[in-house]
């Protein structure tokens, strides 16, 4: 990711226990719906102000509201401040780009952090690694991380920003050992960008491999977010993963146990499993992602409200896999070359079809799509993902509906670099 001048934190049914083996037991939040359940901010309206503008910038709010599908909203600043409120149980993230579609900064709902002021901790020429600039960052700070190629595991802290100078030139590697490359838990209002995170693998001491047959602390992840507060609005600012690679991992992002975050556009390409919800009630947005040639799975429900939007989900064994009864909305997505675009682990009617809710099955047509993080996953001209989008109230920077991939929505002009 380049251009990151500023980084603020962006913005059922019962389920066996997570603990510390296969889950067994009750649930505390047995017969609670996600989105009736009692919320200690309940009946507070959410406000973000958003400042530091310039006129001609775009504040895309992406927001999620029980009961309704997604929705994006994009505003042309004129440079004033802009007063972002929603309902106590929506779940939000401002991002603000410039003029040219480059990232500016991020801001989500009941976030600590502010905008447009953000302190540089840089790795390695200020601190040695990673994790010693993330140990004295405060909310609101940036961690920027030089190309290379590191080997540390790093424990976010809350409204700390986490950027590398690009997601082909950062490099996350566990080298293939049983090890979460970042931990986002207890980390709310953070952001991670501009990474690759490879080479983590399964730990010893589950029954197989299969990220639905342990509960989620089982699992090491490129990114791992677990064990948070369900519903608390101290907590529940949610992280934000956005132009980031996730390659050759047996996970590569892990929500476990009531975690909330926002997942657009990352590239998901030759992991066992692209994206996992283990144990896991919470909502999240999963916008404008490509997974590819993920081997055995590109997403894994087991009874989550996941909002799974705008994507690309090709050449895997299982495109979604849903395990217990799962709620959130599948929307304008492209399948290709699945063994299965969906595997239901529960008698009843699919989570979704092909050709109803925007949901398409045929070739996007990449530029050079090759399996690996060098392949180009842009949209070809004439692609069918080109326009495709949900959004009646966004457009990306160019002033066109969304795309369906890595390469669309609000933030369409990040590069892989």
């Amino acid at each position: 990711m380049t251009g990151l001048a500023a980084c603020a934190a962006p913005a059922s049914q019962s389920v066996p226990d997570p603990g510390d083996g296969p889950g067994t037991g009750t649930d505390p939040g047995t017969g609670t719906d996600p989105g009736t359940g009692t919320d200690p901010g309940a009946g507070q309206p959410i406000s973000v102000v958003v400042d530091d503008l310039q006129p001609g910038w775009l504040v895309t709010t992406s927001r999620m509201t029980d009961g309704s599908a997604p929705s994006d909203t994009t505003q042309v600043s004129d440079g004033s401040a802009l007063t972002l409120t929603g309902a106590p149980g929506d779940v939000f993230v401002a991002t603000v780009t410039d003029g040219a579609g480059t990232l500016v900064a991020t801001q989500s709902m009941r976030s600590p952090c502010t905008m447009a002021r953000s302190r540089q901790l840089r790795v390695p020429g200020e601190f040695p690694t990673i994790q010693a600039a993330v140990d004295v960052a405060r909310p609101g700070d940036t961690v920027a991380v030089a190309a290379g190629v590191y080997t540390e595991s790093v424990k976010l802290r809350p409204g700390v920003c986490l950027v590398g100078a690009g997601a082909r030139q950062s490099f996350l590697d566990a080298q293939h050992q049983a090890i979460s490359l970042v931990d986002l838990t207890g980390a709310p209002g953070s952001m991670v960008s501009g990474f690759t995170f490879r080479g983590v693998t399964m730990p010893e001491g589950c029954a197989d491999r299969d990220p639905f047959t342990c509960s989620g602390d089982w699992y090491a992840a490129g990114i791992y977010l677990g064990g948070t507060t369900w519903r608390d609005p101290t907590q529940d600012a949610p992280p934000l993963i956005l132009g980031n690679i996730f390659e050759d991992n047996d996970v590569g992002v892990m929500l476990y146990w009531r975690g909330v975050a926002v997942i657009r556009n990352n590239l998901f390409l030759a992991n066992r499993t692209g994206f996992m919800a283990n144990h896991f009630q919470s909502r999240t947005l999963i916008a404008n992602n490509v997974f590819y040639g993920n081997q055995e799975l590109a997403i894994g429900n087991q009874a989550a409200y996941l909002d799974i939007v705008e994507n690309v989900i090709a050449g895997s064994d299982v495109g979604i896999r849903f395990e217990y009864v799962q709620t959130g909305f599948i929307r304008c997505n492209l399948f290709f070359g699945n063994g299965a675009d969906q595997q239901q682990d529960y008698p009843g009617a699919p989570r979704f079809s092909i050709g109803t809710d925007g949901n398409l099955g045929t070739d996007p047509r990449f530029v050079a799509a090759d399996g690996t993080g060098a392949g180009d996953y842009h949209l070809a001209p004439g692609s069918p993902a080109i326009d495709a989008g949900c959004s009646t109230t966004s457009f990306e920077p160019d002033g066109t509906p969304h795309d369906v991939g890595a390469y669309g929505g609000p933030l369409a002009s990040w590069v892989a670099l």
